[in-house]
């Protein structure tokens, strides 16, 4: 898919040694699993040339009960600035290649900031698919500055949420189908099944294909077929 936002293991091979360039991995373990992975053994075991790694479950609100919600911006800006990004940096996100996290650091780096930011399609598994070589060890980037501000229109709360119910807001859903209908347990604990009346189910999952995004056609025939409005 040709989009502003997403790059390919052949352009990223182009462009690997830019100098504004910074690779970031975003790999998670999965929710649920009990004990988590070590993700940044798993860093260090294999990543993409000159990546750091940033840890989606770590740079969090720690106050909060719920896992993954955004910490505030001087907490963001330390943890990015230690990693040697800026917010002037070119930025590169990916996962294993399941789109699973890397649209998840994009969405939080360009709420703080961050104005050149970009998923890589295919992610890690589309770079090794190539050929191309990982590299193994921790991170060797100097520290950076990050100024980071944060966007509150990028995020809404449950009263805003509230007030969108029954209107012509769409709210969309992109769990797994099992989840949105109750079948299937929360992997988070003390979530509960099931959705917000009125949502629409569009899994993530089924807006990718071998790891990529689909097509604009694609995505507006999945979207179409959902009940969803683009």
């Amino acid at each position: 898919m040709n989009s502003p936002f997403l790059v390919t293991p052949q352009w990223l091979e182009q462009h690997l040694h830019d100098a504004d360039l910074v690779l970031v991995d975003v790999r998670m373990s999965p929710p649920g699993l009990t004990p988590k992975k070590d993700m940044q053994a798993e860093f260090e075991r294999g990543h993409l040339p000159g990546a750091v790694y940033f840890d989606i479950d770590d740079v969090a609100d720690k106050h909060s009960a719920l896992p993954h919600m955004l910490p505030d911006a001087a907490a963001f800006g330390r943890a990015a600035g230690e990693l040697g990004i800026s917010e002037n940096s070119t930025l590169v996100f990916y996962d294993e290649g399941n789109q699973f996290s890397a649209p998840r650091g994009w969405w939080t780096f360009r709420n703080f900031g961050a104005k050149r930011v970009y998923v890589l399609d295919e992610g890690l598994n589309g770079w090794t698919a190539r050929g191309n070589a990982l590299e193994s060890g921790p991170a060797k980037r100097p520290t950076a500055v990050f100024n980071a501000s944060f966007n509150p229109a990028a995020v809404v709360d449950m009263a805003q949420v509230e007030q969108a119910l029954g209107s012509d807001i769409q709210i969309l859903d992109a769990r797994a189908a099992a989840r949105f209908y109750g079948d299937a347990p929360e992997p988070r604990p003390g979530l509960h099944r099931g959705h917000i009346p009125g949502s629409i189910n569009i899994p993530y999952g089924e807006l990718l294909e071998n790891g990529r995004v689909k097509s604009l056609e694609a995505l507006r025939q999945t979207f179409s077929a959902k009940g969803g409005r683009y």
